[in-house]
């Protein structure tokens, strides 16, 4: 019974983490000295870019801005800087989210079905380890090469969560499976052992 809610448990904190992951605008993030404002932050995620100073938010329109429409850093955005690798990694972490949302819906079911669900967890974990790529796309390279280094950001830092939740929810799930297979095991020795005494009984 442990087991089932914290694979419960685990697995709906994942799929919650990696939605943010996924669907932020600020998957990593950095400084960079703008003309007007002096030093400021900026997000970048998979969904757009996001600028704030001291903490909170601009209210010029700086909230996710779209990469096309982002203009605060035109020497660096003036050319298409999202390459493969970025491309992998924002579409491993959209399976990691879809595939989520079924992980979260099957775990609510019986015990039934347990090993399967731990292997869709443990592959739902690499998917999402791997929307960590970022870190060797061009993007970085390219905003370091004008001296903005953008590290972990809120985003990434909920896809580091999200990855520890979905082992535990694996994890437990495997643990799941193994006690009912376990219990299957003695249940039919159980069966068994009536049958067997009456086979003697009628021998003798």
């Amino acid at each position: 019974m442990c087991n089932e809610v914290v694979t419960v448990t685990c697995s709906l904190f994942g799929w919650i983490l990696s939605a943010f992951a996924a669907f932020s605008c600020f998957f990593i993030e950095g400084k960079f000295l703008d003309g007007s404002f002096g030093s400021s932050s900026i997000g970048v995620g998979f969904l757009g870019i996001s600028t704030w100073r001291y903490g909170s938010f601009y209210s010029h329109g700086s909230w996710c801005k779209s990469w096309e429409s982002y203009s605060l850093v035109p020497e660096i955005l003036g050319v298409e800087v999202r390459d493969s690798t970025w491309t992998a990694a924002y579409a491993f972490a959209v399976i990691a989210f879809c595939l989520g949302f079924f992980a979260v819906v099957f775990s609510f079911c019986s015990q039934k079905g347990r090993g399967g669900l731990a292997a869709l967890l443990f592959f739902i974990t690499l998917c999402q380890g791997l929307s960590l790529l970022v870190f060797s796309s061009d993007v970085v390279k390219v905003f370091a090469a004008h001296g903005i280094e953008l590290g972990i950001g809120f985003g990434a830092g909920c896809s580091i969560a999200a990855i520890i939740f979905w082992f535990f929810a694996a994890v437990s799930a495997a643990g799941v499976a193994k006690n009912g297979d376990g219990d299957s095991d003695a249940s039919r020795e159980e069966l068994e052992e009536p049958l067997v005494a009456n086979d003697e009984a009628e021998a003798a």
